[in-house]
């Protein structure tokens, strides 16, 4: 019986935890643009700003700058999540997800779905 017990026990505190981590990872806010650092590289972030010098390459995939209050950086989706993301465009109000990289010497976020990518 006590086997019992202490299984249902740590169930329900495994549960209750897994359910706070995922309310605390569901309102996770944006950070400024200019804490992102080399450090962040391959970590997922959250950023919202305007966004400005939008372009989509022959191949398809889309590159611009979004910028807050602090700095601006590089977003990149590519042609596969880039097709379904007509609402960027210059001037544009844009929160996007997506995992921080370095391509040469630059910072940038590469975003992975387009449902990452809030207009």
């Amino acid at each position: 019986m006590d086997d019992n017990r202490l299984l249902i026990v740590s169930l329900l505190v495994s549960t209750i935890g897994l359910i706070i981590l995922i309310f605390v990872s569901a309102s996770q806010g944006p950070m400024p643009i200019s804490k992102i650092t080399p450090e962040h590289i391959g970590s997922t972030v959250i950023v919202e700003g305007v966004a400005s010098e939008s372009f989509t390459t022959p191949e398809g995939h889309l590159f611009f700058q979004l910028a807050d209050d602090s700095k601006s950086i590089k977003i990149v989706a590519f042609s596969d999540v880039a097709r379904d993301l007509a609402c960027v465009e210059d001037g544009a109000q844009i929160r996007v997800r997506g995992m921080v990289d370095e391509y040469r010497s630059e910072l940038e976020i590469i975003v992975s779905k387009a449902a990452d990518v809030k207009c």
